[in-house]
């Protein structure tokens, strides 16, 4: 890991402390309003609390609502938004490191996408929020993705058919080494579909990178638990999955799963039956 300030060092210890983590974002409401499954984000944080998940992506007034629950889970805090699902145009600061730090925070998360119209303003946005974060000792998650997978990302249905393109492991590529060039201490980004592309990504970022479960493709857990397996044997530091967990029919289960086989290295098998049997 790279030299930190002392306040960045303690905070990515207790996102990253075993050098994984499992993630639960509970911020889609900041673009899409009430989202199915995350009706009520408090149960959400409940069972987060309860299947052994390292931490949450969550909005500062959700927070406020929640902080009673948190219990011992890492707080990623998202910072940027301003646009809705019926809307167009860049993600905005809305609030801002000091904000974050002052809400106890142990990393904040904004989003850049390449390819789309508003990309210098995004890509500025990181280069800023990066430098105040070596200011204050506050870790950033950039979340980095690109026009193509946002047409594929921002199906919050459950139901969704499409998938992302064959050939968009260098745009993933691409978007990660420049959220590393512009101060990102980590990475959100989806997985490309190929261990071995994956494996380059996460190597020319050196950077922590953790994949994004965009839309829920399927109820089969299994499909989920395989590509993550994938991610893993490549390099990567983990998961930071939302609709992946509660849109699944069984969130629980899915959650423990994810747990088994990030903190403890367990197969898909292995992880289905520990999920099982732990019901």
């Amino acid at each position: 890991m790279h030299a930190m300030p002392c306040g960045k060092q303690l905070r990515v210890r207790r996102l990253l402390g075993s050098g994984r983590a499992v993630i639960v974002a509970i911020d889609h409401g900041n673009a899409a309003g009430v989202v199915r499954g995350l009706e009520y984000p408090i149960e959400v944080v409940k069972l987060a609390v309860q299947t052994g998940a390292d931490g949450i992506l969550v909005t500062p007034g959700v927070l406020e609502q929640v902080v009673e629950e948190i219990g011992g889970l890492a707080v990623i805090l998202r910072i940027d938004g301003c646009v809705s699902t019926i809307g167009s145009g860049p993600m905005r600061l809305f609030s801002s490191i000091e904000d974050a730090v002052a809400m106890g925070a142990d990393a904040v998360v904004v989003n850049a996408t390449l390819g789309a119209g508003h990309e210098s303003d995004e890509l500025e946005k990181v280069g800023q929020s990066a430098t105040a974060g070596r200011r204050w000792g506050m870790p950033l998650l950039a979340e980095m993705l690109t026009q193509r997978i946002m047409a594929d990302h921002m199906d919050f249905s459950g139901n969704g058919v499409s998938s992302l393109p064959a050939d968009i492991a260098d745009e993933i590529a691409m978007a990660c080494r420049i959220g590393v060039e512009l101060g990102a201490d980590a990475i959100k980004t989806r997985y490309p579909g190929s261990m071995a592309a994956f494996q380059r990504i996460v190597a020319h970022a050196g950077r922590p990178v953790l994949i994004a479960g965009g839309p829920l493709r399927s109820p089969s857990l299994k499909g989920l638990l395989s590509m993550v397996d994938e991610s893993l044997q490549a390099g990567g530091s983990g998961v930071v999955f939302g609709r992946s967990i509660w849109q699944q029919p069984d969130p629980g289960m899915a959650l423990r799963a994810l747990c088994a086989m990030v903190h403890d290295d367990a197969t898909v098998t292995e992880a289905l039956e520990i999920a099982q049997a732990s019901e």
